[in-house]
């Protein structure tokens, strides 16, 4: 059976080195057939011209690191929807924010930790891993991944993150220590801002003694830790780490083979990462709301020293296409360098930039149509593998 073939002709085409005006996009099957000056374009023989005149093209975005399904799965502390049923629905919504493959990340806590949720116990973690196991064999409008958070002192469930690593059951790992005093909760005043509801009203000391307790739990040790990111590295499994706080716990990291650092704290940590060969990411959101939620470094900065790589929704999906053109329309950044952010650069860094991740030929036709002629950027038109999956300009409306 012959391959369908397209072409989108009149697009500003956001290439990874410039913006392509007078240029088609030729599509075959799933993937780009080629990037051709409109006048051969048009002599091609296709079955299908979308007129894309006056919006931009630019590749369908790559989350590696977000939770949003977790509100998805568990809206209230004790309301526990369909797994299947939220993960249909996630990507209803991611696909129109224009992300076309998403790393769900969600985190392993162990038992008696303060905000433990009942979707980062071990059990119904590993349940939605396994649900986006099974998807991968089912595409359904974009992709999924799962990327395991695993915190280090999570000591009972080691023996199942090894095993999920060692069965494709994780995409993406970061080992993540959120103990007060260090990383994010460097000032316990924000460890504090940050507990539930219920722990909010703690008297100082009954935070006191939660501060030791969380600080004299037992971890998992650089030997446990390196088993897990040597499984993965056998497995092309890339390893994270989180809020990394100091230039030496970078080092240490390092040496267990971890290549990604996800929220520096500083810009030092940050600017030390790019030089020790790290790719650093850090929130859109924090692009949005001008700084740091935490009060840690402000991504806005870190690009501007060039000490960022990768831009992530963390919790809020609609953040990555909003970021790309505000930091080109307000902070002159590049369109190319800004869509790099979220498209280009996470896919390099959990390895699977040769099929996604920029418009090129031969890669897969992963595409964003985006109009930038009002105040916000509008998408308005989507495409995974070369199939329209979000048309917001056909409505079927007369």
């Amino acid at each position: 059976m012959t391959e369908r073939r397209i072409r989108i002709t009149g697009g500003k085409l956001i290439t990874p080195d410039s913006v392509l005006e007078g240029y088609d996009l030729l599509i075959q099957g799933s993937r780009i057939a080629g990037i051709l000056p409109a006048d051969e374009g048009k002599m091609q023989e296709t079955d299908q011209v979308i007129d894309a005149h006056g919006v931009y093209l630019m590749p369908g975005m790559i989350d590696i690191h977000s939770d949003m399904i977790e509100n998805l799965i568990q809206p209230r502390s004790t309301a526990l929807m369909d797994f299947e049923m939220a993960l249909a629905e996630s990507e209803r919504l991611l696909a129109m924010c224009g992300i076309t493959s998403m790393f769900h990340s969600i985190s392993m806590y162990r038992e008696g930790t303060w905000d433990v949720k009942e979707i980062r116990k071990a059990s119904q973690v590993r349940r939605l891993a396994e649900l986006i196991r099974q998807k991968k064999q089912r595409p359904g409008l974009i992709r999924h991944y799962y990327h395991l958070r695993y915190e280090i002192d999570n000591l009972e469930c080691y023996p199942q993150v090894e095993e999920m690593i060692a069965n494709g059951m994780t995409d993406l790992v970061s080992f993540m220590d959120h103990t007060p005093g260090q990383g994010q909760y460097q000032d316990l005043s924000v460890y504090r801002k940050h507990q539930p509801d219920e722990g909010k009203n703690l008297t100082d000391r009954e935070f006191r003694q939660l501060v030791e307790q969380e600080q004299q739990k037992p971890k998992a040790s650089q030997e446990q830790l390196k088993v897990l990111a040597d499984l993965a590295a056998s497995r092309g499994i890339a390893v994270a780490s989180h809020d990394d706080d100091s230039i030496g716990k970078l080092k240490r990291n390092r040496k267990l083979g971890v290549r990604i650092s996800e929220f520096p704290i500083t810009l030092e940590v940050a600017k030390e990462a790019v030089r020790e060969g790290y790719l650093t990411v850090l929130g859109a959101p924090n692009i949005l709301l001008g700084g740091s939620h935490s009060g840690n470094l402000s991504a806005l900065q870190a690009i501007r020293e060039k000490a960022a790589d990768v831009l992530v929704s963390d919790y809020y999906p609609q953040s990555l296409l909003y970021a790309v053109f505000l930091l080109n329309r307000r902070y002159a950044v590049a369109l190319p360098e800004a869509v790099a952010y979220v498209t280009k650069n996470p896919a390099a860094a959990v390895g699977i930039g040769s099929e996604y991740g920029s418009l090129e030929t031969g890669k897969k036709a992963d595409i964003v149509f985006v109009d930038s002629s009002g105040e916000l950027p509008v998408i308005q038109k989507v495409m995974v593998n070369g199939n329209l999956v979000v048309d917001c300009m056909n409505t079927g409306m007369e």
